[in-house]
């Protein structure tokens, strides 16, 4: 069995905008992270979206789906996304393209953004600057693409976090309000993080701080309502 979990995003306003959805799998009476995404068909998938989504508050604007290289140029993922818009219209679905590499021809990748911004689906490139989400591909789908992401945890792991990922957020947000883009920021764990969105303007926020991913609930028993590890 497999659940959402939505981590909520907010603008530096701390105004709720929607959700990130993390897919889960339910394990020895724990929702535990999937070691093989591609084990759930577009269906499952675009089923779970429409059901998760018509569970959430009348008021959210916007909900997330990751989806690496290979799902995102699949026929069946563009064409199930298209049908999660249709069906949860207002509600804005976006695309995060995650930074995995999957050696996924660029052409192939240029031409699914091209649809799914035909199809009235936000495309998000999800955690810029580390993967295969560079600049270079940053440039390719500037057409397509209506947000980027950078993923603040992604570099925590060095000693000198704040002088490295300075002048990253700096290009980032330069790159995002050259190009007409939104820019998130993700990854925010203590109160005086918040002050890099502010500083930086992010369109939006998420993070451990502002708040941890949560079960969708769309019929699970009491006891299958745990945290995702």
């Amino acid at each position: 069995m497999i659940r959402f979990f939505g981590q909520p995003k907010y603008s530096t306003a701390n105004d709720t905008l929607g959700y990130e959805f993390f897919i889960r799998q339910y394990h020895q009476g724990n929702w535990v992270f999937p070691q093989n995404f591609n084990q759930f068909s577009a269906q499952q998938i675009r089923d779970l979206a429409i059901a998760s989504i018509k569970a959430l508050p009348k008021n959210v604007a916007l909900v997330s789906i990751n989806l690496d290289q290979i799902q995102f140029i699949r026929p069946d993922f563009i064409a199930g996304m298209t049908q999660v818009q249709k069906a949860c219209y207002p509600v804005e679905v976006v695309i995060e393209l995650t930074e995995r590499p999957q050696k996924v021809p660029l052409s192939d990748l240029i031409d699914a953004a091209r649809q799914y911004q035909a199809n009235q689906l936000w495309v998000c490139l999800d955690d810029v600057g580390t993967g295969d989400n560079t600049i270079r591909l940053a440039n390719a789908l500037d057409p397509y693409v209506t947000e980027y992401k950078f993923a603040l945890q992604n570099f925590r792991q060095y000693t000198d976090f704040s002088s490295i990922i300075s002048p990253l957020l700096q290009f980032w947000r330069q790159y995002a309000q050259i190009h007409h883009k939104f820019f998130a920021i993700e990854g925010f764990e203590t109160k005086a993080e918040l002050s890099i969105g502010s500083h930086y303007h992010a369109d939006v926020m998420q993070g451990y701080y502002l708040g941890r991913p949560q079960l969708i609930s769309i019929g699970c028993t009491q006891t299958q309502k745990r945290r995702a590890k």
